[in-house]
């Protein structure tokens, strides 16, 4: 193996990162884990249930009264994300006790409680039930307090929310995240304002998504029409990042920066008057870990499926959910 250095723009770039990370191996991919119906339960069961899953960002629910519906598929389950009158963002099963009707039906607003449309038991927004209609027709000793919404154990990071299919997870949040929330822990979240969402349900196993989104090899191809020339050039032609890196089951690389690229009018316009990757990316904290001069931004996928890639003065995130 010949490895050269990214930075020097008169070389060329062939660093394999199967050979400086012999973990990843280098044999074909099997074909079963994206077609067969088996290896999916395996893992709604194995890794769905049994990791911490971000599902929204604090802004969404920002006030008391505040809620928003969470639809997990691969779990089953009807998120119920409510801020309390207390401050506090908690999360709850989106089902009745009583008879497991679905709560609350709206995707997201503000409501003081939440009324079942089954048989109206009402529902504060700390989850507890605040009216039984017909409670005199249930046994003496009904306890109320074993009745309300069924809680979902819930923690945040950077402002992201997660939540965690088990009552009692194996690993606390921060420790689960390790290395890769080291690595991004000081970028400004808090500092950037949401301008655009969007969902989009391709036909294609989830991890053929995914495994698309964590690499810059496909620009040369699928964005030559809008991003020409921006991640690959005649130093590297293959659009190869300049650097990668393990954190556990999470991992991150940093794409690089075609020297020759030059935005549409509009971006000149952007990179006129506001910041932009070749001057902004010394001046902002949790973006390109290696300082490297060829660098554009980075990739963060965060077990299982979310990603939360950092550039400077702006992020961008990707939920791939089974379905």
């Amino acid at each position: 193996m010949e490895e050269h250095d990214m930075g020097k723009l008169d070389r060329p770039y062939t660093t394999r990162y199967t050979t400086e990370m012999p973990a990843m191996g280098d044999a074909p991919l099997p074909v079963a884990p994206y077609v067969s119906r088996a290896f999916f339960e395996l893992e709604r069961e194995k890794v769905f249930r049994r990791a911490w899953l971000e599902v929204a960002r604090v802004e969404d629910v920002p006030d008391p009264g505040d809620y928003r519906v969470v639809d997990i598929e691969v779990l089953g389950w009807s998120l119920l994300l409510t801020r309390g009158s207390d401050g506090a963002l908690r999360a709850f099963h989106n089902v009745c006790p009583h008879r497991g009707n679905k709560v609350v039906q709206h995707r997201a607003g503000h409501a003081n409680g939440f009324t079942c449309g089954f048989h109206g038991w009402v529902f504060g927004n700390d989850g507890e039930l605040k009216h039984m209609a017909g409670e005199a027709y249930f046994p003496p000793g009904t306890d109320r307090c074993r009745l309300g919404l069924i809680p979902v154990t819930l923690d945040t990071w950077n402002g992201f929310v997660f939540i965690h299919p088990q009552a009692e997870p194996p690993q606390t949040l921060r420790d689960f995240l390790g290395g890769m929330a080291d690595q991004i822990e000081d970028f400004p979240f808090d500092r950037c304002a949401r301008i655009a969402r969007y969902e989009a349900t391709p036909r294609a196993n989830w991890k053929v998504v995914l495994d698309a989104f964590q690499e810059a090899f496909h620009a040369i191809m699928v964005h030559r029409g809008s991003l020409p020339d921006s991640a690959a050039a005649p130093q590297n032609p293959s659009a190869a990042p300049t650097s990668a890196r393990f954190h556990g089951p999470h991992r991150s690389l940093s794409v690089w920066a075609s020297p020759r690229y030059r935005p549409p009018e509009v971006g000149m316009i952007v990179g006129k008057y506001g910041p932009t990757f070749a001057t902004a990316k010394d001046r902002f904290a949790g973006i390109n870990p290696d300082g490297d001069d060829s660098w554009w931004f980075d990739i963060n996928v965060f077990f299982p499926n979310f990603f939360c890639d950092t550039g400077p003065g702006w992020y961008f995130t990707y939920n791939f959910w089974p379905v």
